[in-house]
């Protein structure tokens, strides 16, 4: 069975810390074999299908070929044994850039909608104005200074994207906090993953103020989420029916 597999850099699993072996020229690298019984985020060569693909966001995508015993879940699969085919070469820092920046607008969209629900038509001029990451997030923390509830949630998380999209940690914002670091806290695809999965929860506390309840967060972040993976496929060019 062919799947996908995110890697930190030099194909270095993110939470084993194993070295992957490489392809060798149209050879496949060598395949490596659990030594333990299958057991999910524990044992056993974790990999994804296309659709899963959001949750385990990386800086290098290999395709893999996994063999023997197969577990599946919602959000991975877990084979006997796995070998790396080839790297998906469309995903690389200049791409999980992009996707970090896609994310960062769509955290300033989720803000104004709550704060046009509000009235607060001035502060979403400025939002709207926006064209640099620092006019967003200078416009998104005025906005949290003059709202609150719903309003000043999804400002305050506007502003935390363009740190996160910037490798700073999402309160540097704040004007006691310096304003930039000398090098990134995260690798692009570190930032990248942060990011998708922020700007989910700002959908999802969006739909919670555009429904007054909070079943509908469920709801909202799924369906950012999905659209963030149309994204990411068109972007590489992948397809997700099988």
């Amino acid at each position: 069975m062919r799947a996908y597999k995110f890697l930190a850099l030099d194909a270095v699993g993110r939470f084993s810390e194993f070295r992957w072996p490489l392809p060798a020229g149209r050879e496949p690298g060598v395949w490596v074999e659990a030594d333990a019984e299958l057991d999910v985020c524990r044992h056993g060569i974790h990999a994804c299908r296309a659709d899963q693909l959001l949750d385990w966001i990386d800086d290098e995508l290999w395709e893999i070929e996994l063999g023997g015993e197969l577990v599946e879940s919602d959000t991975m699969l877990v084979a006997q044994r796995g070998r790396l085919l080839r790297r998906v070469d469309a995903w690389d820092g200049e791409a999980a850039h992009e996707f970090a920046d896609v994310c960062v607008w769509r955290a300033r969209d989720h803000a104004l909608r709550s704060l046009r629900r509000v009235g607060l038509t001035r502060s979403s001029e400025r939002l709207v104005g926006a064209v640099e990451l620092g006019e967003l997030q200078a416009g998104a923390v005025s906005a949290l200074e003059r709202s609150d509830g719903a309003a000043a949630e999804l400002s305050g998380l506007a502003a935390d994207a363009v740190s996160l999209a910037q490798g700073r940690r999402p309160e540097m914002w704040d004007p006691a906090e310096p304003a930039i670091l000398s090098e990134p806290l995260e690798t692009p695809g570190a930032i990248a993953a942060n990011l998708g999965f922020v700007v989910a929860h700002a959908a999802g506390r969006e739909a919670v103020a555009a429904t007054g309840s909070e079943a509908a967060y469920g709801g909202g972040l799924a369906a950012e989420r999905q659209w963030q993976l149309g994204w990411l496929v068109e972007r590489l060019g992948i397809r997700t029916d099988g």
